[in-house]
C-alpha cells in the first residue's frame, strides 16, 4: 500500500522556505566577490614564485582617444612605492570629486 505524504508545514519548515532565496543570494554574493580575487591571488602568487616579481599596473596611456594599462613586473619594494603613489593618487582624486560635489550643493 502506498503511504500518503503529509503536507503540512511546520513553522520552522515555512521559516526555511521564506529564507532560502535570500541566503542562495548572499552564497552567491558571496562567491562573486571571493572567487575571483582568489584567483586573482592565485595568479599574482604564481607569477611571483616563478619570477620573484610582482606585476603591477605602473601607469595609463592615452593614445588617439584610447586609453591603455601598462603592467609591468617589478620588485617587491618598488611596488610598494608604486602603491603608496597610486593610493596618494586615488586620495587627490576623491578630493577633487568631493570639492566639486560640495560646490554643486
Amino acid at each position: 500500500m502506498a503511504k500518503k505524504k503529509s503536507f503540512a508545514m511546520g513553522f520552522d519548515s515555512l521559516l526555511d522556505d521564506l529564507m532560502a532565496v535570500p541566503r542562495s543570494f548572499m552564497f552567491g554574493w558571496l562567491a562573486g566577490i571571493v572567487v575571483p580575487l582568489a584567483s586573482l591571488a592565485g595568479v599574482i602568487s604564481g607569477i611571483y614564485l616563478l619570477t620573484k616579481k610582482i606585476p603591477f599596473v605602473t601607469e595609463v596611456l592615452e593614445q588617439e582617444g584610447d586609453r591603455r594599462l601598462v603592467v609591468k613586473l617589478v620588485e617587491p619594494e618598488e611596488a610598494r612605492t608604486l602603491l603608496q603613489r597610486s593610493r596618494e593618487a586615488a586620495r587627490e582624486f576623491r578630493d577633487e570629486i568631493r570639492a566639486e560635489v560640495e560646490n554643486e550643493a
